[in-house]
């Protein structure tokens, strides 16, 4: 019998061979997709899991009260972990981490620089990252040795024997290789090349481990075995006191740091989740849209299956027998569909990595992975075989054989009615693609406050920014330089923030937060921004205690004129700037208080003379920097590139939107083909009679588009209010954002029509111009 099935369902395909194209060039996309948001979703909840004890590892967040709005931060205060290591035995070790940036490496010849922290002995114990040779929990014991990755190792030893090594640090320190671990898995909260001892900090700074207003530091905790979360945090909170204001500090699963990593009014809500939840449903509904078109294919031919379902009952066949047989032809159709599927995913892997910026391995050799893909084509197949099966199984051979089921009005319903759910889904992720794109441009084009072109950034590095002016002279001396100064913060994103600043009439509600930062003098000149009132900080003047504000902190904390003059605790303000776009570009710009440094400081901004010549420019800087900084590699970026790069996001959401849409309309015009053609071949006769009584090709063709088109046009009237109101609220949780126009919605429209009736008019134009002599000749 299952000989008889497959001999039978593969003589199908071969004599239907537009069916069978339709639907495994439909599914085969489906699959495809289906098989890179596996991939995905699986990345994504391998995050992390590498970890042994991953469950007994929680990380300390802190609750912080301003303006009757709760907010969480990952940051802590350095003198937390001593509290939590001396006063609560159930946390079994403790570890801060430090962000230390790229730290500068070398060693003869060879110099680079790389990704580090700085952490507590603990954190090896908190954290297993595999270990190749050495003991990384000694090393972080001793402020004179280091842990570096493998990968670090090779870079300047060509191997992983590195114990014992020593690295010259920022040209100030000699630090010993203590241990070697494995390279950072991709699917890792926590990235760095080298660890170094925490110690480091303590000597830098002495004093910060005791420091309860300074929240710079991750905390990481493991919880002994049988510790309730709940009762630990109840603990920690009494711990803490006061000692912490308002704000409270509880531990949270760094299990689900990444999935669930936001949190709104202390909460969690959501997070990278979001973003999977997201790719699932897209996934499904790309799926059913293949599936819908095997369901209308199925029925469109249900006349002529109708006959042999006749004769299969005849000869004894029961319902279930047949159901079994149409499921057996469709799931034959998925595995088919999959092979091709799998070609098209791992054709398109690398492409999907670089547009959406992942990571995705396809590993054919997984027999997980195979597990998942051969179960979604099978899932696939049996829910696209199920309505066909069901309905041309139930056909009774007294009236099939005397062809008394040629027409079923409820199916041909049914037909249209998964037509236009394939176009609505089609036209909303076309009205949702212009709007993103929309959004996008109007966002880049917003005027961002100051002249990024030509600003060169130079990162500093180790003892680097104490020749800052011998590299600011040096700088000035070459042509086309126009001013030089330097900043804690490059101009994209400002880290620093308080609370805690006092200005004249401040009330008690008033304790928003305010972005801070230092800089050198000329910053103002050099960076392009512009003044509301007053001056930038002068070497003619001195300023150590002066203050510049932007118009956003000079609103919210309601200062009255003459803003320059006024006391911002014991900085005087001497400036008022024009707001400027920095962090959230798509928020409305947050209050900044800028305060003069002289020392130490993480960027160097050099603006050039806008003249084309930058090049050269650069080559001069670089031999300048080189004199004047020997030892140190030269790293430099416009500004304007990294003003670029916040905008990546909002582009990878646009490619894949528009990735998936593409995909929609291939699917959903596939269908609209192979319904188009059966529809031609059903009424070939009926096309000949109206030839034969003077029809014109044109109405002939517009006769067959109509029926077609309809479901289209209704596809159009309910995506468009939906997607409206989807795009809405998308919009609304944005400050700056485009409005809706008609003229998105109607593009949509017109769109989503043009490509359907390309589509069905190839057919309908061939049946039209068909000789009426062929197609009556038999009557």
């Amino acid at each position: 019998m299952l000989k008889n099935y497959y001999a039978a369902i593969f003589r199908g395909m071969v004599k239907n061979r537009l069916f069978t194209f339709v639907n495994i060039s439909g599914l085969s996309i489906g699959l495809a997709l289906g098989i890179i948001f596996i991939l995905f979703v699986k990345n994504e909840l391998q995050f992390d899991r590498f970890h042994q004890n991953l469950s007994s590892i929680y990380g300390i967040l802190i609750n912080d009260t301003r303006e009757n709005v709760m907010y969480t931060g990952y940051t802590t205060t350095p003198a937390l972990a001593t509290a939590i290591r001396d006063g609560l035995p159930d946390a079994d070790h403790v570890a801060r981490i430090a962000n230390g940036g790229d730290q500068l490496l070398h060693i003869g010849e060879k110099s680079t620089y790389e990704n580090g922290i700085y952490a507590d002995p603990d954190f090896f114990h908190i954290f297993r990252f595999p270990v190749i040779a050495g003991d990384p929990v000694a090393a972080l014991s001793d402020p004179g040795s280091i842990v570096i990755s493998s990968s670090t190792a090779r870079k300047f030893f060509g191997t992983d024997d590195a114990v014992g090594k020593v690295f010259q640090h920022n040209q100030t320190r000699s630090l010993k290789v203590g241990a070697v671990i494995q390279d950072i898995p991709e699917h890792s909260t926590l990235r760095f090349d080298v660890v170094l001892p925490y110690r480091l900090v303590e000597q830098q700074t002495p004093g910060i481990s005791d420091r309860w207003d300074y929240n710079a530091m991750q905390t990481f905790i493991t919880l002994k075995p049988h510790v309730d979360p709940k009762v630990f945090n109840d603990k920690l909170k009494k711990l803490i006191g006061t000692r912490y204001g308002n704000s409270t500090a509880f531990a949270y699963p760094f299990a689900d740091f990444h999935l669930y990593g936001k949190f709104k009014n202390g909460r969690p809500a959501g997070g990278r989740i979001q973003i999977i939840q997201f790719a699932v449903i897209i996934g499904i509904f790309v799926l059913l849209l293949a599936c819908i078109n095997f369901m209308n294919l199925a029925t469109a031919r249900s006349a002529q299956r109708a006959r042999e379902v006749g004769v299969r009952k005849t000869l004894g066949a029961t319902r279930q027998q047949l159901i079994y047989q149409f499921l057996s032809e469709s799931v034959a159709m998925a595995l088919l569909a999959l092979v091709t599927g799998i070609i098209l995913a791992k054709l398109s892997i690398h492409a999907m990595n670089t547009l959406l910026r992942t990571h995705l391995v396809m590993d054919l050799a997984n027999w997980q992975l195979w597990l998942s893909i051969v179960g979604l084509a099978l899932m696939t197949g049996l829910i696209a075989g199920s309505y066909p099966a069901f309905f041309l199984s139930a056909f009774r051979p007294v009236k099939v054989l005397k062809g008394q089921v040629l027409s079923h009005r409820g199916s041909a319903i049914f037909r249209k009615g998964l037509v236009t759910f394939q176009f609505m889904i089609s036209i909303f992720l076309i009205i949702t693609t212009i709007v993103i794109f929309r959004q996008h441009q109007y966002v880049q084009q917003l005027p961002i406050g100051y002249d990024a072109e030509n600003l060169i950034d130079i990162p500093t590095r180790g003892n680097m920014a104490g020749r800052y002016n011998t590299l600011r002279e040096a700088f000035l001396q070459i042509p086309g330089v126009q001013s030089v100064s330097a900043g804690n913060d490059d101009l994209v994103r400002f880290n620093g923030a308080t609370n805690d600043m006092v200005w004249p009439g401040k009330t008690a509600d008033q304790n928003f937060m305010v972005c801070l930062s230092q800089v050198q003098y000329d910053w103002i000149k050099t960076t392009g921004l512009s003044l509301a009132e007053g001056r930038d900080f002068s070497r003619d003047f001195g300023d150590t205690l002066g203050c510049i504000l932007n118009e956003a902190a000079v609103k919210k904390m309601g200062l009255k004129p003459p803003i320059v003059g006024t006391l911002i605790g014991q900085n005087m303000v001497i400036g008022v700037v024009k707001n400027f776009s920095f962090n959230d570009p798509f928020e409305t710009t947050p209050p900044l208080a800028v305060f003069l440094n002289t020392g130490t400081l993480n960027h160097i901004f050099v603006r050039l003379v806008n003249d084309g010549q930058w090049k050269q420019q650069v080559q001069q800087l670089e031999a300048a920097f080189k004199k004047a900084a020997p030892g140190f590699p030269f790293e430099f970026h416009f500004t304007q590139d990294a003003q670029e790069r916040k905008f990546r996001g909002i582009q990878s959401t646009w490619h894949m939107v528009s990735v998936v849409g593409t995909l929609a309309i291939i699917i959903s015009c596939l269908g609209l083909l192979g319904l188009s053609t059966f529809m031609a071949e059903k009424r070939i006769r009926e096309i000949g009679i109206r030839k034969v009584f003077g029809a014109s090709v044109t109405r002939l063709w517009l006769m067959l588009s109509a029926d077609l088109m309809k479901p289209v046009f209704l596809a159009f009237l309910l995506a468009t209010p939906l997607a409206a109101w989807a795009m809405q609220v998308l919009l609304q949780h944005m400050d700056y954002h485009i409005s809706l126009s008609w003229w998105m919605f109607v593009m949509a429209g017109l769109l989503a029509t043009l490509i359907a009736l390309l589509t069905i008019s190839y057919q309908g134009i061939k049946a039209a111009m068909t000789n009426p002599a062929d197609s009556l000749k038999a009557e």
